[in-house]
């Protein structure tokens, strides 16, 4: 404890740049394990000092400050330590805007790890609700960070911005954000294949949307984009007969013999529960049926027996089955 507060006089923005660098890589490293992060997050100097070190001219120094709070917020308690503080020093640091503000410039060269601490607070239902209003003081905030998440080449610097995804996963689990505006941005990245993060918080944002009953005529219109992007994950490169493949959304049509699954299986389970949540209303389940969902799935659960073999995603299948097929179901769901 005494070698971690001697080092809150080296981290100090008047400090040589020499001695700011050394101490802050020992601060770094020591967040790397439970006993590092319990001494650093009992010294409120020494988390004033990292959150000033954010700010510091070189870029070597303020990386390293902004990794270390990734690990330090990475569980709840920890993150509930941070963000209160944060709001209580003088002056106070506004840990949520400096993090949006990163993260929406083109030319941050720390847009990527102000992301992921924006994702670890975001990830605290406590704190959710506090962040969502401070993200919607400027109503231009939200969009742009819709737009840096949209756009892949939108940061200059080669930020892959991956973490928006959780964070919009984390911030549409308040019934405030369900945004419909937002899922047209996002859905093309439920297959994104160059992140699993970027895609399995897109396929959370789904789930979340789709527990929500209010958007269910939505995702099942005529247009029907959203209801691709979940079953296009659970497609494989099987041949249908020309009567099923009449009933599937033409994006899902003769689908290419290189055509893969979705190879996690939690995201698999999460795009299952979609569907299971859209199935609540006997309109609904006449849709998913016209628009060829059992067919989709009956080949899915074979794949699933006999090469994934994940035994709860074969179960959530089931359970999609047997409510499209089952009319003693049928009758005893909501109509």
């Amino acid at each position: 404890m005494d070698t971690v507060r001697e080092l809150v006089q080296f981290m100090q923005p008047n400090q040589r740049l020499d001695l700011k660098a050394v101490a802050l890589t020992h601060v770094l490293g020591l967040t790397g394990s439970s006993e590092g992060k319990s001494a650093i997050l009992s010294l409120d100097e020494m988390l004033m000092a990292i959150f000033g070190l954010t700010y510091d001219e070189n870029q070597t120094v303020a990386k390293d400050a902004v990794l270390s709070l990734i690990n330090l917020t990475a569980e709840e308690e920890a993150a509930i330590k941070v963000f209160q503080l944060a709001k209580q020093v003088q002056p106070t640091f506004a840990i949520v805007e400096v993090a949006a503000k990163h993260v929406t410039d083109e030319q941050s060269d720390l847009a990527d790890p102000w992301s992921m601490v924006l994702s670890n607070l975001t990830r605290v239902e406590s704190l959710v609700h506090e962040i969502l209003g401070t993200l919607e003081k400027d109503e231009q905030t939200l969009p742009r960070l819709a737009k840096a998440f949209a756009q892949l080449d939108y940061n200059k610097k080669k930020a892959k911005l991956h973490y928006l995804a959780p964070i919009f996963c984390n911030l549409t689990q308040l019934c405030c954000h369900r945004k419909y505006q937002l899922l047209e941005k996002l859905l093309p990245f439920a297959s994104f294949e160059g992140s699993v993060v970027r895609r399995g918080g897109t396929i959370g944002i789904l789930k979340n949307v789709c527990f929500d009953v209010v958007y269910h005529d939505v995702i099942l219109d005529e247009q029907g984009s959203i209801l691709v992007a979940i079953l296009q994950p659970l497609c494989g490169p099987e041949e249908f007969s020309d009567e099923d493949n009449d009933l599937l959304p033409i994006e899902l049509q003769y689908l290419p013999e290189s055509k893969t699954r979705e190879e996690d299986p939690d995201l698999r389970k999460m795009l299952l529960e979609c569907l299971l949540q859209l199935c609540s209303t006997r309109r609904s389940r006449e849709i998913l049926r016209s628009k060829g969902v059992y067919e989709i799935l009956r080949e899915y659960h074979k794949w699933e027996a006999k090469v994934a073999k994940d035994s709860d995603c074969l179960l959530a299948c089931e359970n999609v089955v047997d409510i499209l097929i089952k009319p003693s179901i049928q009758a005893n769901l909501s109509s």
